[in-house]
């Protein structure tokens, strides 16, 4: 089973075509396709959803949803126009301020899981005016929102570039956190820093009962272009090889927790 839980739908004629073919080329079993702000070249939610509709058996619709300005409403209306999840970026203040907790509740209410950008964001022209901050994405603040929604499904991007070790210590203590290794952080570190995450003393390590192995929090994310897309996965590959990482856990990244987060039945 293969799913990308972090897929990019570009605002481009054709692009939804272009990545439908690109993932029955690689054997994507589904992509959880989102969009976003037009700043970013993104897709707007609206032709999410149109795509999602044309290929209802490979993409999986979430929702760009903008903290500080959308509520609660708004999920439970992305929820009923079909919008599986969210993904959220950017916020004006730390993701785990006050202010986003009614959006968070309401997703938790609905079994929506939640991609939250936590890597450092490209630098845009509207930078100024909105007062980007890529600190208030900062991974430690996941801890805050796991504890105090510990059945909303968090999924953190990128390890949290470069704040790696936060994002670790959050998926350590938290059974509903989990992260991807979107874009480039596979070639930026060397497999001696993911052998240094990922075969700690974990008896000495955990202290609640996320339990398991760190790899059952780890999802397979893209976060590219998809003529991009296959590069990530062998670079998936190559850390699988590399630390000799076990059948059932490799099989767990690329899809099957994915799958349980999405609700979808997998073989037992």
């Amino acid at each position: 089973m293969l799913i990308d839980f972090h897929a990019h739908l570009y605002d481009e004629p054709g692009y939804g075509e272009a990545l439908a073919e690109t993932a029955r080329n690689l054997g994507l079993e589904r992509l959880c396709i989102a969009g976003g702000e037009g700043r970013y070249g993104l897709a707007a939610n609206a032709e999410v959803r149109r795509q999602a509709d044309a290929y209802p058996e490979l993409f999986v619709p979430f929702a760009h949803l903008v903290l500080g300005e959308d509520g609660p409403a708004t999920v439970e209306r992305f929820g009923r126009v079909g919008f599986v999840g969210l993904c959220v970026w950017a916020p004006p203040a730390p993701f785990d301020d006050d202010e986003f907790f009614d959006v968070y509740e309401a997703a938790e209410g609905l079994g929506m899981p939640v991609v939250f950008h936590t890597c450092f964001l490209s630098v845009t022209s509207l930078d100024r005016a909105r007062r980007v901050r890529s600190a208030n994405a900062r991974p430690v603040y996941l801890d805050t929102v796991a504890r105090c929604f510990p059945r909303l499904k968090i999924v953190g991007v990128g390890l949290g570039q470069p704040w790696c070790q936060e994002a670790v210590e959050t998926m350590r203590h938290h059974p509903n956190v989990f992260f991807d290794f979107t874009g480039d952080i596979l070639r930026r570190n060397k497999v001696d820093f993911f052998e240094g995450v990922f075969r700690p003393n974990q008896a000495s390590l955990w202290e609640t009962d996320a339990g398991g192995d760190l790899w059952q929090h780890v999802v397979f994310g893209s976060g590219v272009r998809h003529e991009e897309i296959a590069s990530v996965e062998r670079d998936y590959q190559r850390i699988f090889r590399s630390l000799a990482v076990a059948s059932e856990d490799a099989e767990a990244v690329m899809g099957l927790t994915a799958a349980r987060l999405l609700d979808m039945p997998v073989d037992s």
